[in-house]
């Protein structure tokens, strides 16, 4: 298997000898790299490959990601994945989860809106990715890490196992992650 650096543009192949694999094209007879990285061309099956060198952040499978609940219906939350953890580049592509009610907690949830709101920030994990991205917040370090009080939205705390918000002294409840806060600002 050859191996070489290129760029953009760049010519790597003739569509003869190799087919287009990850991060390359074909046109006019040509395999252009897509991108900036290694070039794999595989011998043995005839295909040409790009490593990329700066790897755009796209959600896989047991990713850990911090998501905005955009929306809220009857069996689900729409989720707009913000960060993946650990990544260091902002995410791309399909941004778009949602979380089924079966998928929030290992106990029975009637309802989405008992376990988290529209505006609330949660962490949760990647449990599918195609055809479309798929969340769990079942387990400890999962749930809401961030909301807003549903009356007046000051920013809730953690107090007694439940969330309380000091400017009009009202408890909620949400499935919440711990640790709860780690963020701060305005979800």
């Amino acid at each position: 298997m050859e191996e070489r650096l290129v760029v953009t543009g760049e010519v790597v192949a003739i569509a003869e000898e190799f087919s287009p694999g990850r991060g390359t094209f074909e046109s006019d007879g040509k395999i252009v790299a897509a991108e900036t990285g290694t070039l794999l061309l595989d011998q043995k099956n005839h295909t040409a490959t790009i490593i990329p060198k700066n790897p755009v952040a796209e959600p896989k499978k047991k990713d850990r990601v911090l998501a905005l609940v955009t929306d809220i219906k009857s069996s689900m939350a729409i989720c707009e994945i913000l960060t993946i953890e650990g990544a260091k580049r902002a995410v791309t592509g399909e941004t778009e989860a949602t979380l089924h009610v079966s998928n929030i907690s290992p106990q029975y949830v009637e309802s989405i809106s008992q376990a988290m709101r529209t505006g609330d920030i949660i962490r949760a994990e990647v449990i599918q990715t195609t055809p479309s991205i798929q969340l769990s917040t079942v387990g400890r370090p999962f749930g809401v890490i961030l909301a807003r009080c549903s009356r007046c939205r000051g920013v809730l705390k953690l107090k007694q196992k439940s969330l309380y918000c000091e400017e009009c002294e009202h408890f909620e409840k949400r499935k919440i992650a711990e640790p709860y806060g780690l963020i701060q600002g305005n979800p």
